[in-house]
């Protein structure tokens, strides 16, 4: 059951007994441990963050009195001391003294580890005390008049004036952290009354826990109630046997003889590299399957049904299925000599895209980089493993693996922060969809065993994922099928970072297809530079990407920027207007063609080698290198008409791209293309409003749909030569200027300047 603070005071005396060690969290050799717990608080109670759950706090309840219910902390009485300081030092003042609701609950909680201690709490909550910002809680409580010099002899008085310290100098806005503390109950932890009936502590585990001076944690906890679980009737194999080393014993047994045995062998050696302790480990384990597997059966319930918590995993493993999925994965995982080598060797050449550990024993024990599309992988491995009995990585296990991780790749939507990317869409309540697939392809392996994956997949209808990628990465089997040749280099291409397993858009039977592989390999690398890529791509087609629908300077497009292809590269048709496979197929097959000894050397011929008949925006963007590489790197554009002239290059693609500054790409290049000059100044725009450059302090130059709009400062007036030299057209108070048959927009624009600066 959750509690607040506020909750457990209102419902309880809290009373830390004398058996108890004194308050450690706030001694002078624990200033880490204490700022960081300090630390969390603050950034849930006043920056805004999630809520935060503190785990278990054991303890039991007895009467005092008729009316009195008392709660005596066997574990967390360190972190109730801190929750409850924290409060002492947020709650509300009337007259340097706590205010009587605040009170009424915080005077409940008590030391009894000494007398001096108790004492201290008391006085904290009912004597006056005036609180300044700028000394020091500690030193302003020991000079107030109410407290004993005897105290400072007081280890539990002398941490919690320590703590008192810390909280006074890491928490400041105390009107927001109180109502989050309290009203919005953002810090909560997991109450266990360990003598109640919901908790059902059997004599045995109460005697141990006792005797040995500290809390089961809960793990034991777990594993003692699931060893009774084991042997209950509510399982649907009570009467089933396991064998065990040539006996047949209960689930009961086989639970105990493994757990402390061959399985804990497995988590024990994993101890050098870990900061958990055992216990919790596998206590990650477990939950992992049980959630897994929960959310495998039951796909129409949502994360704010469940929580992990004993009887929920009790639930789940009263199921057979799931119970020898769990016992199954520890057995082969434990007969894994070197489960970190082996992982090793899987992922050797198959990246999943992230910065975690190969080892996903490892992710998975503690819950470190192991977000749904590892779970969904890794389980897929298990499934595999436990059904064929592998002992070793061999080909078939590595292209079931990438086949997997391709698809969930697809599993996908626009970023919503940063729109020029994909950001994963998968869902744990969704792993029912995807393991359709997954074990439908090991089921069809299992039933022909020297099938191969790829022919499964090529020859087989799945479900589990988006009919249209399912079918790409069939059309792609089916090829490595009829040309094994080739799997290699499709394999290299899909471990590219801006590919990510999704060839989609590579045309699997066009000519030289090995060749243009390794052509797009040569172009998007970290040697060729982007703006080349983008000018050069534009000599084939409009290839680029609405990000957003409009905004207040039109619909907004993207181009392409460095290490961020894969919202162009692997767009499908249904994505976008005009297919990209047919640009990039074109693209490789011109670079092909195009003599150079590097990417970079190819692309400028390609660039260089463009003609075209008008001055329309190809033209522009192909040829003045300013306008995709300038300040702005994202080259994400607002198109305010159709000729591409009144444009914005963005330095923001959220959800309010305007809301940062962005400047005209051709104002960009005839800035750049005049050179510096101190009469000279090129002004970002913000919002609707539209960026320039300034003059002489004389005038502005900047864009509309009619042309360069040039707007005379205050009562300056433009030379009546120049006038008719550039063939201005006054509209109102502004003159426009315009390419001719000579000059296109840029030339024109930098004679103009440079006849105004000279």
């Amino acid at each position: 059951m959750q509690f607040t603070l506020k909750h457990l005071l209102e419902s309880y005396k809290v009373m830390v007994p004398q058996i108890q060690r004194d308050y450690a969290q706030g001694r002078e050799s624990e200033f880490e441990l204490r700022k960081g717990f300090v630390t969390k608080i603050k950034q849930t109670i006043q920056e805004n963050e999630p809520k935060l759950n503190l785990d278990f706090i054991y303890g039991y309840t007895e009467k005092a009195g008729k009316d009195v219910e008392v709660f005596i902390p066997l574990d967390g009485q360190q972190r109730l001391t801190t929750l409850w300081l924290t409060h002492w030092f947020l709650a509300p003042r009337i007259e340097n003294k706590i205010s009587e609701e605040a009170k009424a609950y915080l005077s409940k909680f008590t030391y009894e580890t000494r007398v001096s201690s108790k004492r201290f709490c008391y006085n904290l909550i009912h004597q006056p005390l005036t609180i300044v910002n700028d000394i020091t809680l500690s030193q302003q409580i020991t000079d107030a008049p109410w407290f004993m010099a005897s105290w400072s002899s007081d280890p539990t008085v002398l941490a919690m004036l320590n703590m008192l310290d810390t909280i006074q100098k890491e928490i400041t806005e105390k009107s927001k952290a109180w109502e989050n503390i309290t009203v919005k109950e953002k810090i909560t932890f997991d109450f266990i009354d360990i003598k109640s009936d919901e908790f059902k502590l059997t004599d045995e585990l109460y005697i141990k826990m006792n005797s040995r001076g500290k809390p089961l944690t809960a793990f034991e906890n777990f594993k003692a109630q699931f060893s009774t679980l084991l042997s209950s009737d509510k399982t649907d194999y009570l009467e089933l046997k396991l064998d065990y080393e040539g006996t047949d014993i209960t689930y009961q047994q086989y639970f105990a003889f493994k757990i402390d045995s061959k399985w804990m062998d497995l988590f024990w050696g994993y101890r050098n590299k870990l900061e958990l302790k055992t216990d919790d480990c596998i206590y990650n384990y477990i939950n992992f399957i049980a959630e897994f597997l929960f959310y495998k059966e039951n796909p129409k319930t949502t994360s704010s049904e469940i929580k992990i918590d004993f009887d929920f995993l009790n639930d789940v493993f009263t199921i057979k299925k799931n119970i020898d999925f769990l016992f199954n994965s520890l057995d082969w995982l434990s007969g894994i000599e070197d489960l970190t080598t082996f992982f090793e060797s899987l992922f050797e050449g198959l990246s999943v895209f992230d910065n975690g550990t190969r080892d996903y024993f490892y992710r998975a024990i503690t819950n470190t980089d192991f977000d749904v599309k590892d779970k969904v992988i890794f389980y897929t491995i298990l499934n595999y493993a436990i059904e064929f009995s592998v002992d070793s990585v061999d080909d078939e296990l590595k292209d079931l693996t990438r086949i997997v991780r391709n698809l969930l790749f697809t599993v996908r939507q626009p970023n919503q922060i940063r729109r020029i990317e994909y950001t994963s869409n998968l869902r744990l309540t969704n792993v029912g969809d995807y393991c359709k697939f997954t074990d439908t392809i090991i089921d069809k392996k299992k039933q022909s065993k020297n099938t191969l994956f790829y022919k499964l997949l090529a020859n087989s209808n799945f479900s589990g994922f988006a009919k249209n990628y399912v079918q790409k990465e069939m059309d792609k089997a089916n090829f490595i099928i009829q040309n094994p040749k080739f799997k290699t280099s499709i394999q290299q291409l899909e471990e590219h970072i801006q590919i990510q397993g999704n060839t989609a858009n590579f045309k699997l039977d066009s000519e030289n297809f090995e060749i243009k592989i390794k052509a797009f390999l040569e172009i998007w690398s970290e040697k060729t530079p982007t703006n080349l890529i983008i000018r050069a791509l534009l000599t084939i087609d409009d290839y680029t990407i609405q990000t957003h629908d409009n905004s207040a300077l039109g619909s907004i497009w993207y181009f392409g920027s460095k290490n961020a292809w894969n919202r162009i590269l692997t767009a499908l048709t249904a994505d976008v207007e005009t297919p990209f496979a047919d640009t990039l197929d074109s693209f490789l097959n011109t670079y092909l063609k195009t003599k150079g000894n590097s990417s970079t050397e190819k692309l400028e011929t390609i660039i260089n080698n463009y003609k075209s008949n008008s001055y329309d925006w190809f033209y522009y963007f192909i040829k003045y290198e300013p306008m995709s590489k300038n300040s702005q790197t994202l080259n994400v554009f607002t198109w305010n008409d159709d000729n591409g002239f009144n444009i914005n290059s963005l330095g923001n693609s959220g959800n309010y791209p305007l809301h940062s500054y962005h400047l005209n790409p051709y104002l960009i290049a005839v800035n750049n293309l005049t050179g510096s000059n101190k009469n000279k100044e090129i002004y970002f725009g913000r919002f609707a409003e539209l960026s320039c450059i300034r003059i002489k302090s004389t005038l502005d130059i900047s864009v509309s749909n009619e042309g360069w709009e040039i707007s005379p400062l205050g009562k300056y007036q433009i030379d009546s030569e120049l006038i008719q030299k550039y063939k201005l057209k006054q509209d109102g108070d502004v003159f426009i200027l315009k390419e001719n048959s000579k000059k296109d927009k840029i030339e024109i624009a930098i004679d103009f300047i440079n006849d105004i600066l000279n």
